[in-house]
């Protein structure tokens, strides 16, 4: 995760930010979200890592995600990055 900011980051930019060392890939399209007050639009990148969780960190295979309490912008990156394969997260 990048921090927030109104300037669009570039791809190598984000890359520098990433909390892990991976091939990372971007993923085609955007992500939009708009909250009370902003729209919100994401690109979003991803990788795979061979890694097990350290304090304060939690890993999650795709199949769990749904026991989760994740924010409805980021049901609507892992339905983006899915391509739609998780129903169960639908966006409002």
């Amino acid at each position: 995760s990048s921090e927030w900011r109104e300037k669009e980051w570039r791809e190598e930019e984000a890359i520098k930010q990433a909390p892990l060392s991976a091939k990372w890939r971007l993923v085609p399209g955007n992500v939009r979200h708009t909250f009370t007050h902003f729209h919100l639009e994401l690109s979003v990148l991803t990788g795979r890592v061979e890694k097990k969780s350290e304090k304060g960190q939690i890993w999650s295979a795709p199949d769990d995600f749904s026991i989760h309490a994740l924010p409805t912008v980021m049901k609507k990156v892992i339905r983006h990055v899915a391509g739609g394969a998780y129903p169960d997260h639908q966006s409002h």
